[in-house]
């Protein structure tokens, strides 16, 4: 937005329109529920919105408001459905068009504690909104005016031989303009100081002086930002000074980053305006503190990305499943025909090994596509011994590359909970990212993850051998956007999602630490109702099946199948088994035009296709046969290696027919295929 306009020094009028002071127009409606903002706000760089009935305004809320209101222990499940109009900010400053500068202003300005740093809506006499005044707009507005009235101070200075009045209206002009500034200055929401070159705080405002309340620099000497800093932003910022105290800069405005360690101990990433004030050749500066837009900005970064992760590793999954599929199908059939004939032993073990492996990739698949998937509650009686072996088997290759030893105690038997895995799966993962992390400069680096039942519940313990945590951060830890790591490292956003899964199970998650020593991170979860007991778990072995006479059909009607598929080695495979398994007469093609003009011209009992598939896909194909053939709807076998979503999973549904996912056994597929013969 250009700066306000200015008028001819020497004018009283209110030099300002407060319609060019409006800074965006950004509302909502009272209808509008809580968590609905509260996503606007995700959306738009803004900090204050107003609300209207119609085209009348009716309130503002701001970002920090509606963040603190589901930033709260179950504030999200408790207030995210109200209307947005009931929860208002209360006793806002609002101007219309027609009222003076001056007059907002010192309305503005009267203003206490925080309703000061509230912006001003602006409405018109009939009620209707106009825009937002953001204080820093205020402010800029009250400078325009400064600079006015010094203007007039310097004519009426010139005529002091013969207007001593003029003189005395110009000083006591200058004089509230002055006392303006100061309030402004003072009671500005960010933090402003002029330094001189070496970074020494010469004038510092409130804002400033509350942060650094508790630096003590040596007697006589004022505090300086540049000891507060890291070693390289430290050179980086004394370098900038320098440059402003020489006018070397082209600019007489320059905004960069730097870290500051303010008291506390804790680093924030600060923005610096930085400006050289000719008059008296110090660096005016200003301070805002951008550590939890960065943050956002990378969680927004990191959504970005986790979509094309997820869009990459669905189309990795679908080909990888694709190509499994005959890895798995013909070293069961190469394992058969081995067997039947004899005296093949190492060979039928080859075959064993290369379809278990098969199938740990398979498994390897699923699970890096569940992390993957945005997580949906879906509670079920799970154990939860084998969400943490799963969890323990992604975290390998880290732990190895981090030098990291474990040591993990889980019972024997099955502890049931009632969860959803995917979510109790990324909490225990993150603790064990961020253990790991804290043990990067450790000379002793273990990691211990234990799992005992308690009565009706069972506790899992995350132990590192790290840095800790100081005590006086213990108590924010799980507050959003807090984080230890630096902010290339981290968002603060792990602990507080783990904190809210942990509550949504109806658990608890608690932490200890011993600055040097370590970290301990517990989760308390209540243990299922008692089931029928079943088998402690063992590891899974693959054995190859067995047909019910070697390398013979078996008997049955001899049926007519059409399979589909852009794959010609899924094809072949698939015609080998209802070929050899069934004695079926199978019939191939490899696109979906193909495969509809053989559907209009011959009589098909079974028709097994694939769904992705350059140009016609399976979901053509199945439309087709919906309108043209309904009765062999029934006898539709999908196989795909797509990954799957809810929109795919509920069109399938809705049509009826049958899903087997890729990579498949060829009992599997049989199975499935005799079960279709017997529809009628």
């Amino acid at each position: 937005m250009k700066g306000p306009k200015t008028s001819a020094p020497g004018d009283t009028r209110s030099p300002i329109d407060l319609i060019s002071l409006v800074d965006h127009r950004e509302s909502v409606q009272v209808g509008l529920t809580v968590e609905r903002v509260n996503e606007r706000f995700r959306n738009h760089p803004k900090s204050f919105m107003a609300v209207l009935d119609g085209e009348a305004y009716a309130g503002m809320v701001s970002r920090g408001h509606l963040g603190a209101l589901l930033g709260s222990r179950f504030g999200f499940a408790l207030l995210a459905r109200h209307l947005i109009q009931e929860h208002l900010i209360p006793h806002c400053l609002v101007a219309d068009p027609s009222m003076p500068l001056l007059d907002l202003l010192a309305q503005a300005l009267a203003r206490t504690g925080e309703a000061f740093y509230l912006d001003v809506p602006l409405v018109d006499p009939e009620g209707r909104f106009l825009g937002i005044i953001p204080v820093p707009a205020l402010v800029r507005a009250q400078s325009a005016l400064v600079q006015d009235q010094f203007q007039l101070a310097q004519k009426q200075r010139l005529e002091l031989l013969t207007k001593n009045q003029d003189l005395f209206r110009s000083f006591h002009q200058f004089r509230q303009s002055q006392a303006r500034y100061e309030t402004l200055f003072q009671n500005s929401p960010l933090a402003v100081a002029l330094l001189d070159a070496d970074g020494r705080i010469d004038t510092p405002n409130q804002k400033l002086q509350a942060m650094l309340g508790s630096v003590r620099p040596a007697a006589g000497a004022a505090p300086n930002l540049a000891e507060l800093m890291p070693p390289k932003d430290r050179e980086a910022f004394l370098g900038l000074l320098n440059l402003h105290e020489s006018g070397a800069l082209p600019s007489g405005h320059q905004t960069d980053t730097f870290h500051l360690r303010i008291p506390g101990g804790e680093e924030r990433l600060f923005k610096f305006h930085t400006s050289l004030v000719q008059e008296t050749g110090q660096i005016c500066t200003i301070l805002q503190d951008i550590t939890e837009q960065r943050a956002l900005d990378q969680r927004m970064a990191l959504n970005d990305k986790t979509a094309l992760v997820e869009s990459l590793a669905g189309g990795i999954a679908h080909e990888l499943n694709n190509t499994l599929t005959p890895v798995l199908g013909y070293a069961e059939l190469l394992g058969l025909r081995l067997e039947a004939a004899g005296d093949q032993p190492a060979l039928q073990a080859y075959c064993r090994s290369i379809a278990t492996s098969a199938q740990d990739s398979v498994h390897i698949i699923r699970q890096l596509l569940q992390l993957s998937r945005p997580a949906t509650l879906e509670f079920r009686s799970v154990d939860l011994g084998e969400i943490l072996g799963e969890a323990v088997s992604i975290m390998r290759f880290r732990l190895r590359a981090a030098e990291t030893v474990l040591s993990l105690q889980v019972p024997q038997d099955p502890v049931r909970i009632l969860a959803d895995a995917v979510q109790i799966k990324q909490v225990l993962i993150n603790l064990m990212i961020n253990a790991v992390d804290a043990m990067e400069h450790a000379p002793r680096k273990e990691l211990q993850v234990r799992m005992e039942t308690r009565g009706g519940q069972v506790e899992v313990s995350v132990r590192d051998t790290g840095h800790g945590i100081p005590a006086e951060r213990l108590n924010r830890i799980f507050d959003p956007f807090f984080t230890t790591k630096s902010v290339e490292r981290g968002t603060g956003l792990g602990l507080s999602v783990c904190l809210g899964i942990i509550g949504q199970h109806r658990g608890e998650i608690s932490v200890n630490s011993v600055p040097g020593e370590g970290t301990v991170f517990r989760i308390l979860l209540p243990v299922a109702a008692a089931e029928e007991p079943g088998p402690a778990r063992a590891p899974q072995v693959l054995e190859l099946a067995r047909p019910s006479a070697a390398g013979a059909a078996d008997a049955g009607p001899r049926l007519e199948v059409l399979v589909i598929d852009d794959e010609e080695f899924i094809t072949n495979l698939v015609h080998e088994l209802l070929r050899s398994r069934l004695g079926w007469r199978v019939e191939q093609v490899h696109d979906g035009q193909e495969a509809i003009r053989r559907l209009e011209k011959a009589r098909f009992d079974l028709v097994i296709t694939d769904l992705r598939m350059p140009g016609l896909d399976g979901f053509a194909i199945l439309g087709w046969i919906k309108d043209f053939r309904p009765a062999l709807l029934r006898r539709v076998l999908v196989i795909t290696g797509d990954s799957g979503s809810p929109s795919m999973d509920q069109e399938l549904q809705e049509l009826k027919v049958t899903l087997l996912r890729k990579p498949f056994t060829p009992d599997e597929l049989v199975a499935q295929c005799r079960e279709l013969a017997t529809v009628s």
